[in-house]
């Protein structure tokens, strides 16, 4: 059974039960894999996280009952699985920025957000290396922040003094990219990073212990979304149908070459088992 057909059951799932709690064994069930490795590829695909869409469906199913029904506010409420008047006021304030009365009396133009389905296509990828590797302890220091995407958090550090600086402290320059997952709305918490044996003021650190790592090579044109594309294949064919798993820490991007002018890239994805 394909990934695509197992998450496509999975969204055909989540629009049966929205009204219900997430049941994290239903899905794993249905996917084959961990709850986390569903969650973290949802949000790879996706930008957003897997509880965020839930979110956004049952609330756009919420504003088009109270659009085109006479049915009750507090039983689309109850329908939708809120348990209040409040929550639910809250919660389509915080998507539509209206309150549900506003939203049945003044019938605005709102953000359908329609149920997924998922294809598969990828691109730019000839073959795909991995290889095992038993590493050591090793600490790394840099820049970490939450922001919507991973490339929020390489803006920060490819500024010109903040390049300068880090050079300067270790003889490289931010080579690696250390992803420890999404929040429930898809920020993704990444920090950039290079190797250095002690913690330094003014930066981030994060020690890894001893560890055994699969290690994957993206390599190609930026332009086909290479890199990318190695991670969807590795969450979608290679992990679900392998006997690895991926591990608590968090993965690790290493840059050996980024250049956009020549449209190339040479990445290795760290992951931890």
């Amino acid at each position: 059974m394909d990934w695509t057909y197992r998450m496509n059951k999975a969204m055909e799932y989540t629009e049966a039960h929205l009204s219900e709690p997430v049941n994290e064994s239903a899905i794993q069930k249905i996917m084959g894999c961990s709850y986390q490795q569903f969650q973290n590829s949802f949000s790879q695909i996706t930008g957003i996280s897997y509880l965020e869409y839930v979110r956004r469906r049952k609330l756009t199913q919420a504003a088009y009952e109270l659009i085109n029904t006479d049915k009750k506010i507090i039983d689309i409420a109850y329908a939708m699985g809120y348990h209040s008047d409040d929550a639910f006021r809250v919660a389509l304030k915080s998507l539509y920025g209206l309150t549900p009365t506003e939203i049945r009396t003044s019938h605005p133009a709102l953000t359908f957000y329609c149920q997924l389905s998922f294809e598969m296509t990828i691109k730019g990828i000839e073959k795909m290396r991995y290889w095992i590797v038993e590493k050591d302890a090793f600490q790394v220091i840099g820049v970490r922040r939450t922001t919507p995407f991973g490339g929020g958090t390489w803006k920060i550090v490819k500024n010109d003094a903040e390049r300068q600086r880090v050079e300067a402290l270790t003889g490289q320059f931010y080579d690696l990219g250390l992803c420890f997952g999404f929040d429930e709305l898809g920020n993704n918490d990444y920090m950039c990073a290079v190797t250095y044996p002690e913690a330094v003021k003014g930066y981030d650190h994060f020690q890894y212990p001893k560890t055994t790592w699969l290690v994957f090579e993206a390599k190609g044109k930026i332009s086909e979304d290479v890199l990318d594309n190695t991670w969807q294949k590795i969450n979608h064919e290679f992990l679900p149908s392998s006997r690895f798993h991926k591990g608590p820490l968090p993965t690790i991007e290493k840059y050996l070459c980024w250049d956009d002018a020549e449209d190339f890239c040479q990445v290795e994805i760290w992951i931890p088992q």
